[in-house]
């Protein structure tokens, strides 16, 4: 239901209307602050041992890099590369808060929780532009989450996403995410060049998904009801 809403909004254009107002009201670098802030309590408080910073899925930072909802006309929108420039920023405030020895990396991905099949619009340039700046701006990790992560990135080509970003970031190490709870994808996607496999819900399902994979025991199905209810987005938070 929140899917097909968010869709719809899209296409009329009310979804990018709210983002350009609230473009306009607030600064983007103010938001790199915030997670470094959120990064320190990580480390200091929780005693993580690494910090993930979410740019995936249609959550904010994925926002500015989606051509659709940054219609910025500032330094922070423009080109893809000017798009990313928040996601560099952030991933720079946040480095300077954990120092060099504390892993840092991304999730990123191209579908969004409203709009699994959504592509970027520049197809492998904007893969290249995505991953070799994220390469450059020191990550240890890229986590690259699609809904089905062994297909093809774009129509007509051949290569995963999770392929096209071990090309452009080869020094990078990847985590691949995506229904890559049969072990014979998960083995596919390895083969294309990620290091690691992170599951959802398999692992949900089987948190002790490894030992029944090395025993060859069954694994039990997801169930999906365990995410309701389904909220709906009111008018009112769009205002």
């Amino acid at each position: 239901m929140v899917g097909q809403q968010l869709r719809n909004q899209r296409h009329d254009g009310a979804l990018a209307e709210h983002f350009r107002r609230r473009g306009a009201q607030h600064a983007a670098g103010g938001d790199a602050g915030r997670r470094k802030r959120g990064a320190r309590r990580a480390i200091g408080t929780a005693a993580f041992d690494g910090i993930e910073i979410h740019g995936a899925n249609g959550y904010l930072l994925d926002q500015f890099l989606t051509a659709h909802t940054n219609l910025r006309t500032d330094g922070w929108g423009g080109t893809t590369h000017q798009r990313l420039k928040l996601l560099v920023a952030v991933c720079d405030a946040v480095r300077a808060a954990v120092g060099d020895d504390m892993p840092v990396g991304m999730r990123i991905s191209q579908g969004k929780v409203n709009d699994f099949t959504h592509k970027w619009g520049g197809g492998e340039a904007d893969a290249e532009a995505v991953f070799g700046t994220l390469a450059d701006a020191g990550l240890d990790f890229i986590h690259v989450t699609e809904f089905e992560a062994w297909q093809p990135a774009f129509p007509g080509g051949a290569d995963s996403l999770a392929t096209l970003a071990r090309r452009y970031a080869p020094g990078t190490t990847l985590i691949a995410n995506g229904n890559l709870h049969d072990p014979a994808r998960a083995a596919q996607v390895l083969d294309g060049g990620a290091h690691i496999v992170a599951l959802g819900r398999g692992a949900l399902a089987n948190p002790d998904f490894p030992r029944k994979l090395a025993e060859g025991t069954g694994r039990a199905a997801f169930d999906n009801t365990i995410l309701g209810p389904i909220a709906d987005i009111k008018a009112r938070e769009l205002a």
